[in-house]
């Protein structure tokens, strides 16, 4: 190709530059996983799960915030179709947690 403007190692450096990269992600999640330290993620899901908890007990209990959430799922997703979705996750999570005999 006339357009290709880089040498023959760029590839080669590149690759190894991936290697490397994938090398440290899988050392450092190692690391996470042995001293057992969360994620963003798992922190999330967290905070997530017990807000659902919390809306199952009082579902005017922090409107505002909900209503910000929905509002942003909306603009990516069917406005009823994300309503009908967290109202099934806050009537589940509240489901688990009066099977569990949850009272945080």
């Amino acid at each position: 190709m006339s357009d290709d403007f880089h040498d023959g190692n760029d590839a080669r450096r590149y690759r190894a530059r991936l290697r490397r990269q994938r090398r440290y992600q899988a050392d450092y999640r190692s690391k996470l996983k042995r001293v057992r330290a969360p994620q963003k993620a798992d922190i999330a899901a967290a905070c997530f799960e017990e807000l659902l908890v919390i809306l199952g007990r009082d579902s005017k209990a922090v409107t505002g915030f909900v209503n910000a959430v929905l509002r942003r799922l909306a603009e990516r997703f069917d406005q009823r179709e994300v309503a009908d979705r967290f109202s099934h996750l806050v009537a589940r999570a509240a489901r688990d947690h009066a099977n569990r005999g949850g009272s945080s």
